[in-house]
């Protein structure tokens, strides 16, 4: 639910009653669960016993690659200029640049995981097996299910109608508010980062992390519960 809620907030334009857009997050959100309930049921048809490990670690993890696709394909959609007014098209020219490299991530993850799959620990097993499924599955609904999704609500947008509620149509139609969080990061953000200050700082603390790091490995405990 928070997820759902954080999504929501995020793609869209609040408070507006049309350019919000809580009903596409719903929209993202089922399509990761039903990645995931498809990567289970996959691993049961192939007699996988599912562990604990995958069933408390996969979830999340499935979640995360998920939420980003989101706004990454919202995103890019987005960014599409806006003498190009049908919904079809943007989609279009949004996975043209954006396509390919969900399409890359997602095979490297699921080789990365496949591969896993060849240890000999079981748990660890399943869980490259489970991961390596649930990655594919939210793929192959990413293109299938959300895109259709978010055509259909650019059309709900055009035609002025509200969010959740698309059955009633606003009293007045409102253009969609300036980014603010893409403001904030080219005003504050981006000057602050090229700081020579912010530089040096950076990099003492990424050096005395990989120290820590570095002298913490002699405590790690190998070995899994299942």
């Amino acid at each position: 639910m928070l997820m759902f809620l954080y999504v929501g907030c995020a793609i869209g334009y609040l408070p507006s009653k049309v350019h919000s857009k809580f009903a596409l997050g719903f929209a993202g959100i089922f399509v990761v669960i039903s990645a995931l309930i498809s990567a289970i049921g996959l691993t049961f048809y192939a007699d996988v016993k599912l562990t604990m490990i995958s069933a408390e670690v996969v979830p999340f993890l499935i979640l995360a690659i998920g939420v980003d696709n989101i706004f990454l394909i919202s995103r890019a959609e987005r960014q599409i200029p806006d003498h190009v007014i049908d919904p079809s098209d943007r989609i279009a020219f949004a996975m043209k640049e954006i396509g390919p490299s969900i399409f890359v991530a997602a095979f490297c993850e699921a080789i990365a995981f496949f591969i896993g799959m060849q240890t000999d620990i079981p748990a660890l097993s399943s869980f490259c097996l489970v991961a390596g499924l649930a990655v594919i599955t939210d793929f192959i609904f990413q293109i299938t299910i959300f895109l259709p999704c978010l055509a259909l609500d650019k059309r709900r947008i055009e035609d002025n109608r509200m969010d959740v509620f698309c059955c009633f149509r606003a009293s007045e139609r409102k253009p969609a508010r300036p980014d603010i969080v893409r403001k904030y990061f080219n005003s504050y953000y981006v000057p602050f980062v090229f700081k020579k200050s912010t530089k040096i700082v950076a990099i003492a603390i990424t050096f005395c992390l990989l120290v820590i790091g570095g002298f913490s490995t002699v405590k790690i405990l190998r070995g899994l519960n299942q």
